[in-house]
């Protein structure tokens, strides 16, 4: 063995640290990287620290491009990206914008689920705020030392239920980021407001309590009384820091998710993604399904019963009664609920949680409700012309079932809407298959398009995307006190009507196409804002009217471009004169 002794580090002299700190190249939100001029880099002192050339942007997203398209595998697309993002934000946006079908669902579904479980792993750099139990009652001195000044949007998640993962604890931060991403890519919310927020409340995760990797408290889950307050507190604290942020809950379990909701819809401007979000969504998909099959009188299995479930068969009421003139009450008579314990009755003999109660069916005789506890039984009992999975438990959309349901309806409705790919009930692409491409489908995640009978056919993504971030944007222009939820179906309105029966009918989609995102967020949060208006819930003074209130948006959103020269004097460093300037 050779000993090798190793000097102590060189320690940095305060204006040493002060220099390296207010550095333009260590400043992710100024680095231009490659694109600083000449004469930037001389004023900033970092004339020798780059390579001579000086390139645009546009030349930076095509090598950053260039190098993606070397990866073979997402997760390492997905570490790539991050390692931009530590480096160059304005970079890391130009590419997501500039090539959103791509890039997205890198960024988020399907490959955040695996970001997630790898969390620990694949860490490079602090991103947002993380806010354990152990620091309890010091959540206000956290938060007012993030040196986060102006926040719009809060993205916060305790990891207790990751997509279709289950308890990922600390690990969930994936998720807040991004989704914090998304704000930013499809609607324009500045990257510097959005805060992606981890409270930390332990984990049940045994798994991840023994990986050395894993970053989070390594402790059991917190019981019901101290997760509350935890949650009071960083309301409370948050709301009074960032008063003008919108705050979005993010895959919480289902025994908080819904006592959440109630406990601070009325109190604080917030909503929950996945029961709000995913309802709002799934019911524009299904509605313009509706229209595209040309029937009304349809029949719904829904497999799941959790807080995306809940949310949907919700939303599509909501949606159906506004769009077709139903009564509420005869839309969720039209709706099977199946669990895991089969279908969901109010005589099944077991007692039902508070959220599954008022879609309980009470017309089912006790003793073939007791023959109902598969889906392949309830869809035979039923004979369901529209099957939406939202279980997340992986593929249970069967050819049987699905050959069943065209073999006495033409156009069948699925959904396997569960994320990630792993977790969805089928191959959107084997929907096609089974029926001759009649099926018309919607997925969670994106699946490639098939060719069924000469007939291309690819499925629509039922992405939360199309919802939240419009949502966000009009909700932080329009500063309504709290959120309701007629905003959601405002906004499910409003992304419904997008797209006419003629485009669905040639392009065989029931979503614009994702690379029209932002054009989809800008004109949901119109929408959003003219609705708060009529409400009277706006408490900012904007335009009455719908082409400037537009551009009132258009205004607000954030491209991807590099700040100018004045930006960089402003950041801390002023221009040092150079040999010309002084003769």
């Amino acid at each position: 063995l050779i000993s090798i002794e190793m000097s102590a580090p060189c320690p940095l002299t305060m204006d040493q640290m002060s220099n390296v700190a207010m550095s333009v190249l260590v400043n992710r939100y100024y680095n231009k990287g490659t694109a600083f001029t000449e004469k930037e880099r001389r004023d900033n002192g970092i004339l020798g620290r780059l390579p001579p050339r000086v390139e645009t942007l546009e030349q930076q997203v095509s090598r950053a491009m260039d190098q993606l398209d070397k990866f073979e595998k997402p997760i390492e697309k997905y570490v790539h990206l991050n390692s931009i993002h530590s480096g160059n934000v304005t970079l890391y946006y130009a590419i997501l914008q500039n090539y959103p079908e791509k890039m997205l669902p890198i960024v988020y579904t399907p490959t955040v689920g695996e970001a997630c479980q790898k969390f620990g792993s694949i860490f490079v750099r602090e991103r947002g705020l993380y806010l354990s139990s152990c620091y309890r009652s010091e959540f206000p001195a956290c938060i007012e030392d993030s040196r986060y000044t102006d926040v719009d949007i809060i993205v916060v998640t305790d990891g207790s239920r990751i997509l279709g993962l289950g308890d990922l604890g600390a690990n969930g931060m994936g998720i807040s980021i991004g989704k914090c991403s998304l704000y930013v890519a499809g609607a324009g919310v500045h990257p510097g407001r959005v805060l992606p927020v981890m409270l930390d409340c332990g984990t049940n995760n045994e798994h991840l309590k023994n990986d050395p990797l894993y970053l989070g408290q390594r402790v059991s889950r917190v019981p019901d009384e101290t997760f509350y307050g935890l949650l009071d507190e960083f309301m409370e604290a948050a709301s009074k820091q960032w008063p003008n942020a919108v705050i979005q809950f993010e895959d919480f379990s289902n025994n908080h998710c819904f006592d959440m909701l109630e406990r601070y819809q009325n109190k604080y401007r917030c909503f929950n993604d996945d029961i709000q979000g995913t309802g709002a969504v799934v019911s524009a998909g299904f509605v313009n399904a509706m229209r595209l099959s040309k029937n009304q009188d349809h029949k719904i299995v829904v497999f799941g019963a959790g807080s995306a479930a809940s949310g949907v068969v919700n939303s599509i009421a909501d949606l159906c009664t506004q769009t077709f003139k139903m009564e509420r009450k005869d839309v969720i008579d039209r709706v099977y609920l199946v669990d895991s314990k089969g279908l969901v009755t109010k005589n099944r003999g077991d007692k039902l949680q508070k959220h599954k109660i008022p879609f309980a069916r009470e017309d089912v005789p006790e003793g073939e409700s007791a023959n109902l506890r598969t889906l392949e039984q309830v869809v035979k009992y039923v004979k369901p012309t529209a099957l939406l999975g939202l279980a997340g438990v992986g593929p249970v959309f069967t050819e049987e079932i699905v050959k069943f349901m065209h073999s006495y309806c033409d156009r069948p409705i699925v959904f396997p809407l569960s994320n990630p790919t792993s977790k969805a009930e089928c191959d959107a692409r084997d929907a096609y298959r089974w029926t001759n491409g009649d099926a018309i489908v919607a997925s969670g995640s994106p699946f490639p398009e098939v060719v069924v009978n000469g007939k291309i056919c690819k499925p629509s993504q039922g992405n939360n995307m199309y919802i939240f971030p419009g949502i966000g944007l009009g909700i932080s222009i329009a500063q309504p006190k709290t959120i309701s939820n007629e905003v959601l179906v405002e906004a499910s309105r409003k992304l419904c009507e997008m797209i006419s029966v003629s485009q669905m009918e040639s392009q065989n989609i029931l979503y614009p196409p994702l690379d029209e995102i932002r054009y989809v967020s800008k004109h949901i949060a119109v929408a959003i804002i003219r609705h708060l208006q009529k409400t009277g819930e706006a408490t900012t003074k904007l335009p009455d009217n719908y082409p400037d209130i537009l551009k009132l948006v258009d205004r607000h959103m954030y491209q991807p471009v590099y700040p100018d020269a004045a930006s960089y004097i402003a950041a801390g460093r002023k221009p040092r004169s150079n040999s010309s300037d002084q003769k």
